[in-house]
């Protein structure tokens, strides 16, 4: 059995994955906006503030793209998503000396996102066959991490030379041309009407979906601060941001691309307990050693354990629902996840300016450790969700 419905299937899901790879390598250098924004001279609670901008509209725009795949079908749905995120990018180039215009580019492309990111997941799962979906899954969830490998760097050393210069126009350019490759994927056939019509509230408060839903918020926190803080910290102590998120996009990759296809039948437990214990150990050792070679191995911890961790809750969610009714289970799974990572710096720059961000990082492996406990406390149920 091939991982793909049919030969249309399969080129849906490729362009798709080259498409999310090019909007959002233009979307990976915002990993350094925090230390621009320091540069500007805003301070670090203002700067968790701007961070944490998109956190209310991502909300919102998965809140509403739940509602829109049920109307429109999927992909249509990811095509608003992209423009929105492309037009938010660009616009960053005209308000980021402002405080207030620059948390609204950040909130517009929060509500891009939102509408976008549940809907690719839909599309893309919609071209898979359900008893192969996790590694194939996994490898297209990675396109959104993968272009963090270059874009880091790459607008480090774009700022360096030219400063604000076109900054955030140069770096758009690759969301173009996903905008643009992002038309090309066939709609598909329009999918009939669920047979579960449940809110969110509902979902939310069934006993299969609640340990899932708990440990993607947990996730989301403990990841949260890589895209939005860790370059800040990597620049407090002297270290090049390529040091960091490089090993840590190809320990990610690497592992989606290896780890999950060869763990695919443990229990889903099991992986998310693992990936809990890795993350909490990568910041760990951000504490102690704090060196560009304890940062590559840091990365590389970070990187293998959250290549367990989204893959393995997403389908845990998915499997426990037929194809035609996934929109609002994966769309309230991805609301959970984002909120934990966008509070991070809303709490972190609070945190940071009044303590430290070290302060923040002990608070993290705390978290991280809590979850692997009270994940792997039910490790022995049975099930494939468990």
């Amino acid at each position: 059995m091939t991982v793909f419905q049919d030969q249309t299937a399969a080129r849906d899901y490729l362009l798709m994955a080259a498409s999310t790879f090019l909007v959002f390598l233009s979307h990976s250098t915002m990993a350094y906006l925090s230390v621009i924004l320091r540069d500007l001279g805003v301070g670090e609670a203002g700067i968790g503030v701007v961070l944490s901008a998109p956190l209310v509209p991502i909300l919102a725009g998965m809140f509403l793209s739940g509602h829109l795949m049920e109307r429109f079908g999927p992909i249509r749905v990811v095509r608003s998503g992209l423009v929105l995120v492309l037009v938010a990018h660009l616009s960053i180039q005209f308000t980021v000396t402002d405080f207030a215009g620059v948390y609204l580019s950040r909130a517009l492309h929060g509500f891009g996102y939102g509408i976008f990111m549940p809907a690719a997941m839909v599309y893309v799962k919609g071209r898979l066959n359900p008893e192969r979906m996790v590694y194939p899954f996994g490898m297209y969830a990675s396109t959104i991490l993968l272009p963090n490998i270059v874009g880091p760097w790459l607008v480090e050393n774009l700022y360096i030379a030219r400063g604000l210069a076109h900054l955030f126009v140069i770096t758009a350019v690759p969301a173009i041309l996903g905008n643009i490759l992002v038309q090309l994927p066939s709609v598909g056939v329009k999918q009939p009407p669920g047979e579960i019509h449940a809110g969110y509230l509902e979902l939310l408060a069934r006993p299969g979906l609640r340990a899932p839903y708990l440990a993607v918020y947990a996730v989301g926190m403990v990841y949260g601060i890589v895209p939005t803080l860790m370059a800040l910290f990597l620049r407090q102590h002297a270290i090049p941001v390529v040091a960091y998120f490089t090993p840590f996009t190809a320990a990610l990759f690497t592992g989606r691309f290896v780890v999950i296809r060869l763990l695919d039948r443990f229990p889903r437990r099991t992986l998310v307990t693992a990936g809990f214990v890795l993350m909490g150990a990568s910041h760990l050792l951000l504490l102690f050693q704090r060196s560009p070679a304890a940062a590559a191995v840091a990365g590389v911890i970070l990187g293998t354990g959250y290549s367990l961790e989204y893959p393995s809750l997403s389908v845990w969610i998915a499997e426990q629902f037929s194809p035609t009714d996934r929109s609002k289970p994966v769309a309230l799974f991805n609301m959970i996840f984002h909120t934990g990572i966008f509070v991070t710096p809303l709490i972190g720059g609070w945190v940071m300016e009044r303590f430290s961000l070290a302060a923040y990082l002990t608070a993290l492996v705390a978290m991280a450790a809590g979850a692997a406990v009270a994940v792997g406390a039910g490790a022995g149920r049975r099930g494939r969700g468990e």
